[in-house]
């Protein structure tokens, strides 16, 4: 009876034990490795914290760590066979920062330059295009040598800066060139391999420097498809629909919308995307001005080739936590650990769009670099778990420009350039009047002096928002929204613009730039405050009688504010 007594005591103490928080210490992969003899290598050492490499220290030495955190008071037994390497990009890049004196003495240190031997850049074309017959292996190594001379030189990118190109940047052309062979000739491969890796971040000048330098350096037959050009009514270019049935579909249902207007830019940067998503190998990053179309050309074509989308807003204070996890308490008071949606997407193939990429701190991202380089893994310090991508799986991230929108950082080289980069212009005037016309259902007439209203108010700049720029009265999803208000006749479209345009301004001399610039474009409307005010609060005169009956609303007083603040929030509505 005794013994049964204690059996039961131990047992009941340890189902109490199981519903209170419980921590334990969980040795990381630098013990480990110090343990068991593994080679480790600290990557990107110079982005860590001077305290952190500095508790490194004895390591170095050639001694051993003492957990203090765990309250051990001799040091882990460093195995025989334990290495340690470390690499870093020069501290010449935005946010790499040069390691102390003291730190570096205690490493061997070796400097690795960049790849630009002929021979050896041969060997690289030959190791990866083994299975094509006779290569053109000297020719894709002259032009990546003057690719990276004309990039130093004349060529510049969506955001007007030098675009950078590695031996990444040529590796990924050569590894997607192997990959495709299935669906194209070797031409069309090859094309395509250097499209996707030189060409789709440069901007519309540097875009045809390039294209002829694809063509004339590389031995592409003349009738293969120049698909970046400029002209849209060229019956050459690869369409999107030739893409998509080679992109293995996922499990979602395949979705294609009305609503989504193809015009001739967004095909080109869908097929470019597309392009990409092809291998499923590689992240895509997206930089182009506000309301270009950059997140919804992903989801739409997410949706029609059935893989789930998933996005991932970016901010000032992002942290890790919201990518990976966290721990919780679940609902019997026992802490546990919460994927986050980022790995959730990494496990099951979704979609993933990280918007507003360069609003998120620099260390945040950084910490994503073992997911972005080619080996694809995603790492949780928190249960020291390795992921592997779901077969379907693709990160893509958006940005604008940085220097011409508020709070955007400049990101390193290193960073971007594990990225497959993509540059999505301005929508053009003629396509903004198709998109009005056949999704806004607006009037072409109307249309056209909308888009006129925006030009001129593009070139004028608001006095407290002047980092702005063009878009500081005006943007493109402004313009939608003003559309899809669908006003009957000259006046109400008039009055329709003030309301979404003047009234979100502060100063009363930007108002009147506003009423200016829409009685010029829309004569005859004359746009008056109170007579526009009063007229759409008599609409709404029998809802506010309604709710002057209703308890708790009797109280209004129907000034001349409450009447503005009545119609604009209804309008919204």
């Amino acid at each position: 009876k005794q013994l049964a007594a204690a059996v039961a005591k131990i047992q009941s103490q340890q189902q109490q034990m199981k519903n209170n928080f419980a921590f334990s210490f969980v040795e990381g992969t630098l013990v480990s490795a110090l343990r068991n003899g593994d080679w480790i290598l600290l990557d990107e050492v110079n982005l860590a914290s001077p305290e952190t490499l500095e508790s490194l220290s004895s390591l170095l030495d050639g001694g051993s760590v003492c957990l203090t955190e765990r309250g051990d008071v001799l040091e882990v037994p460093r195995h025989p066979n334990f290495r340690i390497f470390a690499c870093m990009n020069p501290p010449t890049d935005v946010g790499k920062k040069g390691l102390a004196a003291g730190l570096r003495n205690r490493f061997t240190e070796l400097f690795v330059d960049e790849l630009e031997d002929k021979e050896d850049l041969e060997r690289v074309v030959n190791t990866y295009l083994c299975n094509l017959v006779q290569p053109p292996v000297e020719q894709i190594v002259s032009f990546y040598l003057l690719a990276k001379k004309q990039a130093a030189i004349k060529l510049f990118d969506g955001a007007n800066k030098k675009p950078h190109y590695s031996l990444r940047t040529l590796s990924r052309a050569l590894e997607y060139t192997q990959t495709v062979l299935e669906h194209f000739s070797p031409d069309e491969a090859l094309y395509e391999g250097f499209t996707m890796s030189f060409l789709t971040q440069l901007d519309a000048k540097s875009t045809m420097e390039m294209e002829k330098m694809i063509r004339s350096k590389l031995p592409i037959r003349r009738n293969v498809n120049t698909k970046q050009s400029n002209n849209s009514n060229n019956k050459n270019i690869r369409q999107i629909n030739q893409f998509i049935p080679l992109i293995e579909p996922g499990d979602q249902p395949i979705v294609k919308s009305a609503q989504y207007i193809l015009t001739p830019s967004i095909e080109r940067n869908l097929n470019n995307i597309a392009r990409v998503a092809l291998s499923r190998k590689y992240p895509v990053l997206l930089q182009g001005p506000t309301s270009s179309g950059k997140t919804s050309m992903v989801e739409y074509l997410a949706k029609l080739t059935g893989h789930r989308f998933v996005r991932i807003n970016n901010h000032e204070h992002t942290d890790l936590q919201e990518y990976l996890g966290s721990y919780i308490s679940d609902n019997q008071g026992r802490l546990v650990f919460q994927e986050g949606i980022l790995v959730e997407a990494v496990r099951k193939g979704y979609w993933v769009v990280l918007d507003e990429l360069n609003l998120a701190p620099s260390e945040v991202l950084e910490a994503l670099n073992r997911l972005l380089d080619d080996n694809h893994e995603l790492f949780i310090p928190e249960t020291q778990e390795t992921v592997r991508p779901h077969s379907h799986f693709m990160l893509f991230a958006t940005q604008n420009p940085p220097g011409l929108y508020g709070g955007r950082k400049v990101l390193s080289r290193a960073f971007r350039n594990r990225f497959v980069e993509l540059h999505v212009d301005d929508i053009p005037e003629e396509e903004l009047k198709m998109i009005l016309k056949d999704r806004c259902r607006i009037p072409p007439s109307y249309g056209e002096k909308m888009i006129a209203i925006m030009k001129e108010l593009q070139t004028r700049r608001q006095t407290a928002q002047v980092f702005a720029g063009k878009h500081g009265f005006i943007t493109l999803r402004d313009l939608f929204r003003w559309a899809e208000r669908h006003p009957n006749g000259v006046q109400e479209l008039a009055e329709e613009g003030y309301l979404l345009l003047a009234e979100k301004l502060r100063k009363p001399d930007e108002k009147v730039i506003i009423r200016q610039v829409l009685q010029k474009h829309l004569t005859p409307a004359k746009i008056d405050e109170d007579t526009m005010y009063n007229k759409y609060f008599e609409e709404y005169q029998t809802e506010i009688e309604r709710l002057g009956r209703t308890s708790g609303f009797e109280k209004i007083v129907w000034t001349r504010s409450m009447k503005r603040l009545f119609t604009l929030v209804g309008k919204c509505v």
